[in-house]
Formats: C-alpha cells, structure tokens, sequence
C-alpha cells in the first residue's frame, strides 16, 4: 500500500490570500500547502476528501483512475472539489461511490443537488453516494474495497456544536485522522501499534477545534505508530522549523510526501 498526501494545508491553503507573513511568502515548494486530500494506492485506488484544490493535485499527480472516495466531513476545504470527479467518471463507465457519514452526506446531496438532477445531459457525474455501515449499537463498522479494509472512527471536531467528523483506518495498518479535537473511545483500540498515523493540526498552540501540533505529536506518541505525519498545516510555522521541533518518526507532511507500507 502506498500513501500520497495530494494536499498538506488547512482550510485556506497556504500561502493564505492576503497574508504577507514569512511563511507565505516563501519560495520553498514544502512551505506551500494545498487544502488536505490523501491517495490510497493499492489494488484499487481511493482518496480521501476532494477539497478545492483537488483538480490540480490530481493533476500533478497524474492520478486518471479513482472509483472510490471517502470523506472525512462536510466542511468546504474537504468537499469543494468533489465536482472535479466529473472527468474520472468519463474514463469510468461504473462510475463513482463515494462514501460518508450521514450528516454529511446530507450536507453534500444538498449543496451539489444537480447530482440528482432529472435531467440526463452529457456531463452529468455519475456518482453514487454511499453511507458509512453501521453495527446494531449505531458504531461504525468496517468494509472493503477491493482488498482494502476500511474501519471509520468516529471524531469530534468541534466541541461546542457536536460537529464530528470522521477518520479511517486502512488495513490495521494506517490511520488518518484529521479535523479533530477528541477520538470516541469506542473507536481507540483500533489506533494502536500502526505502521503509519496522520494527524491533522493545523496550529501551534491550542485551539476549541483542532488538535494543537504539539498534541498531535503526543497523540502519535500515545498510540505507538512507528511513523506519524503531521498535516492540515497552517502557516505559522516553515517546514524546516518543524522537522527540527518533531522527534525522529514524526515530521511535517508536504504536498507530495509519500509512504508505502
């Protein structure tokens, strides 16, 4: 299985519009950071979350075949791209399933409603929405795709609304957890002892939504992963300021890093 994080920034993207900090404007490629999105490579490809940027990594990537996408929530830094499937559907007679939790799919028939349209025109996606299995107790379960094996784990990412979100586990091997401030206890045992954790934290300090990085760090620690990626940066801090801030096993995701397990 090989792992591609198409996309390591947070909800503005980094450089972030306006903001005219040292980060921003650094001419290093790892400082530049595009909203967060995964790739899956094994025998058959998924991603994870197809924010606004998700034409243009797809694109650098030379990724022509995808049937599977999974989403993490509804906000639009993790969905806002979702129409940019419609060319992998034309190479893709079945079409596309793409996968989530109730709410948000909810969130996402309502925005992009044309999906659903009556009306059969040529360059209409086909894509099938598919909801998350749940168990008798209302726990997420596990599935598959292809030879892939899924387990969804179930995220708090803001508090204060009881706004969730969701985090996957491929193959009791690799975990990506991002938008989060709390884990289900429910869902824990499923973390430990993995070759591979992404985490996404945005900022250095803390933060009611987000995990701060310094937490994220402590929670890759806790869990016992032998590589952690820390991703859905900011632009607080550059590159190289946190590889020399994270131990050994742990480093800062870039547009591009990629890991096979």
């Amino acid at each position: 299985m090989k792992v591609i994080v198409l996309g390591s920034g947070t909800s503005t993207g980094v450089p972030v519009v306006g903001r005219n900090t040292p980060v921003n404007l650094s001419d290093q490629p790892k400082d530049r950071r595009s909203r967060a999105s995964i790739y899956i490579e094994d025998d058959i490809p998924i991603i994870v979350d197809t924010g606004p940027d998700f034409r243009m990594q797809i694109l650098t990537h030379r990724i022509e075949d995808v049937g599977h996408v999974l989403y993490t929530h509804s906000h639009y830094d993790h969905i806002g791209g979702l129409d940019d499937l419609r060319p992998l559907c034309f190479k893709n007679p079945d079409g596309i399933t793409c996968y989530s939790d109730e709410y948000t799919h909810k969130q996402i028939t309502d925005r992009f409603n044309y999906f659903y349209s009556e009306d059969d025109y040529f360059e209409k996606p086909k894509i099938h929405f598919q909801l998350l299995p749940v168990d008798k107790n209302g726990l997420f379960s596990s599935f598959q795709i292809g030879k892939t094996l899924i387990q969804p784990v179930k995220l708090m990412h803001i508090p204060s609304k009881s706004y969730g979100s969701v985090g996957y586990v491929f193959n009791n091997k690799m975990a990506y957890l991002t938008d989060l401030r709390e884990i289900f206890s429910e869902y824990m045992d499923f973390l430990y002892n993995l070759d591979l954790v992404i985490v996404g934290s945005p900022l250095p300090y803390p933060h009611p939504n987000h995990l701060s990085i310094y937490e994220a760090v402590d929670l890759i620690k806790k869990l016992k992963a032998r590589q952690g990626l820390i991703t859905h940066l900011a632009d607080q801090k550059f590159h190289h300021e946190l590889i020399n801030e994270f131990p050994g096993h742990i480093q800062p995701a870039y547009d591009g890093i990629t890991v096979k397990i």
